[in-house]
């Protein structure tokens, strides 16, 4: 097996075995500046303001997971996911709020 692989199927392990999984691995300095990466293409997908919100965060998330670990989406653990992106999206919930405006004024 591949070093590579070998390592995602660890990584895979530890997601579904530990709930720290995301808070150990994604900064939240980056998932901030990745938010100012195509918040238009989001706006112009998402009915609302919560939907742009977290879909906005979660891109920025699985963004690093995949840059960093070469994990997609579909080998993440669903649910807590869920958990990590409600939670960061609500703490920077300011800067999320002025790209929004930005957006919506145009």
């Amino acid at each position: 097996m591949k070093l590579q692989e070998t390592i995602k199927r660890i990584l895979r392990e530890d997601a579904l075995n530990k709930p720290k999984f995301f808070r150990r691995r994604v900064d939240i300095d980056k998932v901030q500046k990745l938010l100012l990466f195509n918040p238009q293409e989001v706006y112009y997908e998402t009915k609302n303001y919560e939907q742009f919100k977290y879909e906005l965060t979660l891109r920025a998330v699985e963004a690093i997971i995949w840059n960093k670990y070469k994990i997609g989406w579909e080998d993440l653990p669903e649910q807590q996911e869920i958990e990590f992106v409600t939670k960061v999206s609500d703490f920077l919930e300011k800067d999320i709020k002025l790209i929004y405006d930005s957006l919506n004024q145009q």
